[in-house]
């Protein structure tokens, strides 16, 4: 493993998490707007999706976090440990951002899926009361 393939991955990774924080604020505003007003049941139920879709993403973005961190250390390790023969920690560590960027992808579709089936419910309902 070259040292410096983990850091060159880091500016992806703060493209990821400027993404997500982005999509949190707007679905945070969206949660907000739908709180504020007087909801009709489905507007209750589509607001307690909304929020867990919100617990998705806060958790999307907590795993990118610590991939970057693993990154990092990742580096730091493989520098510390050059000199030795020992450079299992940062492999660990690496391999531990690896997993840890998966789950956050798995998480990312989960919340793209979610988003999908809460615009159907919306269409759904919209067309039943103009029935």
């Amino acid at each position: 493993m070259n040292w410096y393939l983990p850091i060159k991955i880091i500016p992806r990774l703060g493209m990821l998490i400027l993404s997500t924080v982005t999509q949190m604020l707007n679905l945070s505003s969206e949660i907000n707007n739908l709180m504020t007003r007087k909801c009709s049941v489905f507007q209750h139920e589509i607001s307690k999706h909304k929020i867990k879709q919100l617990s998705l993403l806060t958790r999307t973005n907590s795993l990118l976090c610590l991939t970057t961190g693993s990154y990092v250390l990742s580096v730091i390790f493989w520098r510390i440990f050059e000199s030795e023969s020992i450079v299992s920690i940062s492999n660990i560590t690496l391999y531990t951002g690896i997993v840890f960027v998966f789950m956050a992808i798995t998480l990312l579709i989960t919340y793209a899926f979610k988003a999908v089936k809460i615009r159907k419910d919306r269409l759904a309902n919209n067309q039943n009361l103009h029935s």
